[in-house]
């Protein structure tokens, strides 16, 4: 006999003033999004030892989410350095992130349309959602990006750089 899907404990309702990780953020509750204080992004600085990304490609719908890793198990879950969530907004949006010190870094990112806090895969594992990697490199076969295609320098004054997000 089938069991009915059912709504699971930790699924977030938009409009709720709390989710799964707790409290949701102003900003959650204004665009009914699962965002968190923890999400934000830093506040940009023109000359401040941070990245500065420009996401392109995006829809007012969801949100963008944009990863920073260092060299040292790049994309993978235990390389994460920062994680930022944020509501996207048609075109393009800047996402800044603040660092510890300058040195050399990569950065990805999706655009979650449905905001639902993962990316959307096929049976393949190939994001079915918009998704870019630093430097913009052209994956034309089934594998993660490499190090040396997504890694670049950060100097003291940080580094402005655009991510262009591409549909699978």
């Amino acid at each position: 006999m089938a069991i009915p899907a059912m709504a699971s404990d930790d699924e977030y309702n938009p409009g709720s003033p709390t989710g799964p990780e707790g409290q949701i953020s102003q900003l959650g509750m204004e665009y009914g999004l699962e965002l968190y204080d923890f999400d934000k992004a830093d506040t940009c600085v023109p000359g401040a030892l941070q990245i500065r990304v420009n996401v392109t490609n995006v829809s007012k719908e969801g949100l963008v989410k944009v990863e920073l890793f260092g060299e040292q198990n790049f994309m993978k879950k235990s390389g994460k350095l920062r994680r930022i969530r944020v509501p996207a907004e048609d075109g393009s949006i800047k996402v800044c992130i603040n660092l510890p010190a300058p040195g050399e870094y990569a950065v990805v990112g999706y655009h979650d349309k449905d905001g639902n806090r993962k990316l959307k895969k096929a049976w393949n594992f190939k994001p079915k959602e918009p998704y870019g990697v630093s430097n913009n490199p052209k994956i034309e076969s089934l594998r993660l990006p490499k190090w040396s295609e997504a890694g670049f320098q950060v100097p003291m004054n940080g580094v402005d750089i655009t991510l262009e997000l591409v549909d699978p």
